[in-house]
């Protein structure tokens, strides 16, 4: 007991130095395998199948895009009258007109409503004069008309010799006896198309139009206008008639040179 009292301190610091002998020669091996529980764990949440994740419900953004994609258009042009004050028109009658679209008065009222075929016509009338008073065949003279319904002119009347040409054209040759043709082979002035002519049937061409124009809202009407002629429409502009086809009429305005396609029985917008 005596070594005890006088080494105790000594045995105390033996078993404290052994036992963190103990400890440190313990620490390795726990830190291996706290290490390899680690390396199980990473593998376990490594090597395991990705979960994938809920799809996102977009309904209300794809609603969002399609409204921006088809944005809401403002029409500050049509019938309404908060930016368009409608104006009334007097007609020569004291009727009232509502101009609602522009289309009621002006180059939009006006209306074509016929289109009709100007013709060149070459008749062969029969002999000219009194055939008993030739004294040879060849003498004998033949009456050929040529109409232009295109021009006012009367219809150009001459008396044709064959092979002698005049300001209408040349008579090559005679279908039927020379004293009684009942035809005639006909190379009009400037053509280039020997035409045969025979006395029931004349040779027709197209070789214009002319046009039936109304306007109803000053209750005008003016028929057989030809290229060239001017229709006034009161209060608005003059338009003048640049073509015609066999179905439109083009107006050109006097004021700005625009021109305006009509059809045939094309109304008024309303």
């Amino acid at each position: 007991m005596e070594f005890l009292k006088k080494h105790y301190e000594k045995i105390i610091l033996s078993v404290v130095l052994l036992g963190l002998a103990v400890v440190a020669a313990y620490l390795p091996i726990k830190v291996n395998q706290e290490k390899q529980r680690e390396d199980e764990r990473k593998q376990q949440l490594i090597g395991a199948p990705a979960k994938p994740f809920p799809p996102v419900d977009l309904s209300t953004n794809q609603a969002v895009l399609a409204k921006v994609k088809t944005p809401i258009k403002f029409d500050i042009s049509g019938r309404h009258n908060l930016f368009n004050p409608v104006p009334w028109v007097k007609k020569p009658n004291g009727e009232l007109i509502k101009v609602q679209t522009g289309d009621e008065i002006g180059i939009g009222a006006l209306q074509v409503t016929a289109i009709t075929p100007l013709n060149l016509i070459i008749s062969f009338d029969g002999i000219a004069g009194d055939p008993s008073q030739a004294k040879d065949p060849k003498d004998l003279k033949y009456q050929i008309s040529v109409t232009r319904q295109t021009s006012a002119d009367r219809p150009n009347v001459r008396a044709f010799t064959v092979n002698q040409p005049n300001n209408l054209g040349t008579l090559k040759d005679l279908i039927g006896p020379p004293e009684n043709p009942t035809g005639v082979k006909f190379l009009p002035l400037g053509g280039n198309q020997v035409l045969t002519i025979m006395r029931d049937k004349p040779y027709t061409e197209v070789i214009g139009y002319s046009a039936d124009i109304l306007y109803s809202p000053a209750g005008v009407t003016r028929k057989g206008m030809r290229r060239g002629d001017a229709f006034p429409i009161p209060g608005n502009d003059l338009y003048t008639i640049v073509n015609i086809e066999k179905d439109t009429v083009v107006f050109e305005a006097k004021s700005n040179k625009k021109q305006t396609p009509k059809t045939v029985a094309e109304l008024p917008k309303k």
